[in-house]
C-alpha cells in the first residue's frame, strides 16, 4: 500500500485530527486576544476590561469551533438553520435572561455606574460593589449586598450621587406661632453662613413653606459637597436647634386645640 492509498483510505481520521488541531489553535488565539484586551491602553474600569475579555474569548472559540466542524466535513447549513430554531425557542424561554445580557452590555458600554459610585436604584441605595455582564451588586448602606439583574437596573432611573459635585440638603423645621419668624430665619442663616463645609454659591435660602396645625413650617435649602453631604446636614440640624433653644425660639410639639361644648 502506498502513501497515496493510505491517504484516500484515512481521509475522515486526517479531517478529525485536523479539526482538533484547528480548534486547539483557536482556543489558544482566544486566550492571546483576551490577554491583548487587558494591554491595551484602555480608559475603563477593571471590570469592564475584564467581561470585554471573556466576550472575545468566547467568540474567538465560537469561531474556532464552527471552523473545525467545517474541517470534519460537518454540514454548517443545516447546523445554522437547527442552531438558529433551538436559539428561537432558548430566547423565547430565556427572555429575562438574554434581556439582563443585553442590558449588561449597555450598561458596561455607556458608563452610568462604576464601582465605588454612591447610587439609587430602585429602593436600593448603597456602593456599586461589582458590574457583571448579568447582575449588578450594591452594598446597602445598612450592610446587605444586594444583587439587581441589570436588565432592572436600566429600565428605571439611576441616581448617581458620586457623580454630581455637590447636593442640596433639604431641611424642614418648625416654630411656634407665637415666635418671631423674621428672627428664627436670621438665626438659621447665620448657622449656615458659618458652616465652612455650606455653599456660598448657590446661596443658602430659609424659607416660610407652610402654616401648619402646631407650627410655622420653614424649609433651608443649602448645597455642600456631595461626599460630605449626610454629615454636613446632621451638623447643621443639630446647630440650628441648638441655635433657636438659646434665642428662646420654640420648637413646639405637636398640638391639638379641643374644644368642649356644654350640653343642657
Amino acid at each position: 500500500m502506498d502513501v497515496y492509498e493510505w491517504l484516500a483510505g484515512n481521509v475522515p481520521v486526517l479531517r478529525y485530527v485536523l479539526a482538533v488541531v484547528v480548534f486547539a489553535i483557536f482556543f489558544y488565539l482566544s486566550k492571546v486576544a483576551a490577554k491583548q484586551v487587558s494591554k491595551l491602553k484602555i480608559v475603563a474600569a477593571p471590570e469592564i476590561l475584564h467581561n470585554i475579555e471573556r466576550v472575545v474569548r468566547v467568540a474567538v472559540v465560537a469561531v474556532g469551533g464552527l471552523t473545525a466542524l467545517s474541517v470534519a466535513g460537518v454540514d454548517l447549513g443545516g447546523l445554522l438553520v437547527a442552531a438558529g430554531f433551538a436559539g428561537l425557542v432558548v430566547g423565547l424561554a430565556a427572555q429575562q435572561t438574554l434581556s439582563s445580557l443585553f442590558a449588561g452590555l449597555t450598561l458596561l458600554l455607556e458608563g452610568r455606574v462604576k464601582v465605588g459610585d454612591s447610587v439609587r436604584i430602585g429602593s436600593d441605595w448603597g456602593l456599586v460593589e461589582a458590574i457583571g455582564i448579568m447582575t449588578t451588586q450594591i452594598r446597602l448602606w445598612s450592610g446587605e449586598v444586594v444583587t439587581i439583574p441589570n436588565s432592572a437596573v436600566v429600565s428605571g432611573p439611576i441616581y448617581n450621587y458620586s457623580r454630581s459635585i455637590a447636593r442640596r440638603a433639604e431641611i424642614g423645621i418648625g416654630i411656634s406661632y407665637s415666635s418671631d419668624i423674621d428672627r428664627a430665619i436670621e438665626i438659621i442663616r447665620a448657622v449656615l453662613w458659618e458652616n465652612e463645609l455650606v455653599l456660598a454659591e448657590p446661596e443658602p435660602v430659609v424659607i416660610v413653606d407652610s402654616l401648619g396645625e402646631s407650627s410655622i413650617n420653614l424649609k433651608i435649602l443649602f448645597w455642600t459637597p456631595s461626599q460630605e453631604f449626610w454629615t454636613v446636614r446632621r451638623t447643621v440640624i443639630r446647630d440650628i436647634k441648638k441655635a433657636l433653644e438659646s434665642a428662646g425660639i420654640e420648637i413646639p410639639y405637636p398640638q391639638r386645640v379641643v374644644w368642649l361644648r356644654e350640653l343642657r
